[in-house]
């Protein structure tokens, strides 16, 4: 993939800006009305698409993953996408597939299977992701006719089509294209985290837990509202709380939940409470929450978010936090937030961070 130069160099120092902060790379975003980065890539059939093909349209970005349950889940909403836009004269669908461990083969299949007939184009080391600070899928990105960034995050408020779910993205179309400012240019995408190129171990295709014969006690996940979670922090007054957010279908969550069961039986008898949050649905509770649960014998309390938007969940734990599954969140014996980490826990990190909070 090309990139502009510049652009280029502006992006790597915020990049290292972000990791000196102890930061994932992917915490970083492309402002809301920046230039977006011109790029080409080619799609399943080996044709080259770049930004400046689509100069005077707007162009509708999507990270897509073949692999990821979230994106499966919203299938048959990106075929509609692409009959009500795809007919328009002024706008133009791109499936973008940036994640490392699907081969071309791969990606090509699970097109032809869902009928994604949109061109989908490979971004294989993962630069345009990087340089629009994508991080899971399905992830939106929309540019207008002038090569700015005016939309990104989520399609809509819920993989799992609801009433009153919001259409962030159509809403967002709707104003760009009637000449109105967007009233959300920003929202949060919840879904699968991009596979790097030194993340392949991470399979997306391994995310989804098989159902054990157990279903586990009654009531060991609890369900948490958002406006319940400070309560649920403060209801254990002189202790220092650990909080990971995490889901069945993150694949890095899976892979470091056994770290976070040693440490968490390290540090109990030190004053030191773990919680867990899941951000899974609440319909696959007793389905696959629990018994995943159970099958690995995770000793330390356990919720899933109650909500039909988990932004309300992200504004009141952390308005900066930009949903990055997994994050775990450390406050101290007074309840205040000391040290947050978006993606995999550093083990020795973790555990400093947590006995500066028990001084």
């Amino acid at each position: 993939m090309r990139v502009d130069r510049t652009i280029m160099a502006i992006w790597t120092v915020l990049f290292l800006l972000a990791a000196g902060a102890g930061l994932p790379v992917a915490a970083w975003s492309l402002p809301i009305g920046s230039s977006a980065p011109n790029f080409t890539l080619k799609d399943l059939n080996g044709r080259s698409h770049s930004r400046e093909d689509y100069r005077g349209k707007t162009l509708i970005l999507t990270f897509i993953s073949g692999r990821c349950p979230i994106t499966k889940a919203y299938h048959e909403r990106l075929r509609t996408l692409a009959k009500d836009y795809g007919s328009r004269s002024d706008t133009v669908l791109l499936g973008i597939n940036a994640s490392a461990d699907e081969s071309i083969d791969e990606i090509r299949y699970n097109a032809e299977q869902n009928g994604l007939t949109f061109p989908i184009l490979r971004d294989q080391l993962g630069e345009l992701a990087d340089a629009f600070g994508a991080q899971r899928t399905p992830d939106v990105y929309v540019i207008d006719g002038e090569g700015r960034l005016r939309y990104r995050g989520r399609i809509d408020s819920a993989h799992r089509p609801r009433r009153d779910m919001r259409h962030d993205l159509r809403e967002a179309l709707s104003e760009l294209l009637a000449g109105r400012s967007i009233t959300t240019p920003e929202t949060v995408a919840m879904g699968c985290p991009i596979v790097r190129t030194d993340e392949k171990s991470f399979s997306h295709s391994e995310q989804r837990p098989k159902p054990v014969s157990s279903p586990g006690p009654p009531g060991q996940v609890r369900l948490l509202k958002p406006q319940e979670y400070w309560k649920m922090i403060g209801s254990s007054p002189g202790k220092v709380v650990v909080v990971n957010f995490w889901a069945t279908w993150c694949g890095p969550c899976v892979a470091e939940l056994p770290e976070l069961i040693k440490i968490s039986e390290t540090m109990k008898s030190r004053g030191v409470r773990f919680v867990g949050v899941s951000a899974d649905e609440q319909v696959d509770l007793e389905s696959t929450v629990v018994p995943f649960l159970t099958a690995r014998k995770v000793p330390y309390e356990q919720y899933l978010q109650q909500t039909d938007d988990p932004q309300e969940m992200i504004d009141v734990v952390d308005k900066d936090w930009p949903g990055t599954l997994p994050a775990t969140f450390v406050y101290n014996r007074k309840g205040r937030l000391v040290f947050h980490r978006l993606g995999i826990i550093d083990r020795e990190m973790l555990i400093a961070e947590i006995e500066k909070a028990l001084k």
